[in-house]
């Protein structure tokens, strides 16, 4: 006899284009080169087999979901780190910088206000030389996106502002009159305070 699950048995019956039903519902096997139900004991088996396979299966794959997610994360969290790291060190060696810049600055109007007919020529060109230097620095921060901002007749403010001493002033309270040492951004962040003096009340 053919076997159930062959289309030629159930035309032979006049049954053509009838389907069994799903594997999931029935599920045959062959034995001996012939087609027969199995044994309901035999077929839950088998179906229990399936399904731990499957559960297996799904089970495999969330894992490598959540390995494949957890290393994308790893990246990210790499590269943020890293970013962060040549960041701080860039701000360490710009904040060196400025600290002589302020000695050059200082050196300057030292100079400038000793400056004089008298004066000679050598100690005009090693001014000349100096202002020079100093240019070149300040342009090399700003092609990095750094720069001083303005603090003198400003409000004081704690996020830009560092008060060194106050003074009385004929200028409104709190406003800044005086810079020790300028404040620097570096691509719109806050990486050194202005050292100030703020007038006070006379």
């Amino acid at each position: 006899m053919p076997p159930s699950g062959c289309p030629r048995y159930y035309q032979s019956r006049g049954l053509a284009g009838f389907r069994p039903k799903s594997k999931d519902s029935i599920i045959f096997s062959w034995v001996s080169g012939m087609g027969r139900n199995l044994h309901p004991a035999a077929e839950l088996a088998a179906y229990k087999t399936g399904l731990t396979r499957e559960v297996n299966r799904v089970d495999q794959q969330d894992r490598y979901l959540r390995l494949a997610a957890e290393f994308d994360n790893y990246k990210k969290r790499t590269a943020r780190q890293f970013a962060d790291l040549v960041r701080s060190a860039n701000e360490e060696l710009i904040l060196e910088i400025v600290a002589v810049l302020d000695d050059f600055d200082r050196a300057l109007q030292t100079m400038s206000s000793e400056t004089s007919d008298k004066q000679s020529a050598a100690a005009e060109s090693v001014l000349s030389g100096m202002r020079l230097v100093y240019d070149k620095l300040m342009n090399m921060l700003k092609g990095r996106g750094v720069s001083q901002f303005d603090s003198i007749e400003q409000p004081f403010d704690p996020q830009f502002h560092d008060a060194v001493m106050q003074m009385p002033s004929d200028k409104e309270e709190g406003t800044v009159i005086g810079v020790i040492s300028p404040g620097y951004i570096m691509n719109e962040r806050i990486i050194r305070h202005a050292k100030v003096i703020v007038a006070s009340s006379k």
